[in-house]
């Protein structure tokens, strides 16, 4: 299957108007500020998660003869871009500003290998990038067959639900424990504790109070529940493609730009 049928105009504003209609608000249970807070850090996502340069990513490829599309040698380089681009979501995020310079290092060193690879694989779902042949070759290139495996099986057992998805990407965010960390001489002591887990508490709350207002008690339970196992398929998938030099110079390359940008 080839995708050179996606419009940028068109892919743009699909993937730049997320599932919260915010409409709902006058029947929700929410709070205004909760709603208010709620659509700005949707709204933070779609603006610098790098939908446009997916879009403008392909509509380039698209351009092409068709034997010259998504070759090794584009699709590389697009995935560091790309992971590097979910990542500044989570760096512009209003909590994660107000930390110390130490703490938002411990953090971003921390949780990278779970912020930018889950996010990566969300962007790669809502593009449906995977399901061009030839691009998909070209991924098993980078992370090889069996990384794309694990990849592909996390990307099937994501909720339908994107700001759902959005709302579990901050909170990994601001996470404390670490399950796939690899890299030597990474800082793991916070200097204020105290202040970054009421902002674990504050997301996970309000991710909470969205699936149940939205979706009922039951299935908010399902949901949960769902995302868990899904968690644990993203671990998996981190500790596959680890093996690939490729992926460990994606990790570090974020983590250098990020420290020379922002710290």
């Amino acid at each position: 299957m080839h995708i050179s049928n996606i419009r940028k105009n068109d892919f743009i504003f699909k993937f730049s108007n997320p599932t919260l209609n915010l409409l709902d608000s006058n029947q929700s249970t929410l709070s205004i500020d909760k709603w208010n807070f709620l659509s700005n850090l949707v709204r933070c996502f779609d603006e610098n998660s790098g939908y446009k340069f997916v879009a403008d990513f392909i509509e380039e490829q698209s351009a092409l003869p068709l034997k010259l599309r998504f070759k090794y040698s584009s699709v590389n380089p697009f995935f560091t871009s790309m992971m590097s681009k979910v990542q500044l979501v989570f760096e512009k995020n209003r909590d994660f500003l107000l930390l110390s310079q130490h703490d938002r290092t411990v953090l971003l060193k921390n949780t990278v290998e779970y912020t930018a690879t889950i996010g990566g694989m969300f962007i790669l779902r809502q593009s449906r990038l995977l399901d061009d042949f030839s691009f998909s070759q070209s991924a098993e290139m980078i992370f090889q067959p069996s990384g794309m495996i694990f990849i592909k099986r996390v990307i099937d057992q994501f909720d339908s639900d994107d700001t759902f998805i959005k709302l579990i990407l901050t909170i990994l965010a601001f996470a404390t424990i670490n399950y796939t960390v690899y890299r030597k001489n990474i800082q793991i002591n916070l200097t204020n504790m105290k202040v970054i887990l009421p902002i674990q508490d504050m997301y996970t709350e309000l991710t909470w109070q969205y699936l149940v207002d939205k979706y009922g008690h039951l299935q908010a339970v399902k949901r949960f529940s769902n995302l868990l196992k899904c968690l644990f398929s993203v671990t998996k998938a981190i500790v596959e493609v680890h093996q690939v030099q490729k992926f460990t110079d994606i990790i570090n390359s974020i983590i250098e730009q990020t420290e020379e940008t922002n710290f």
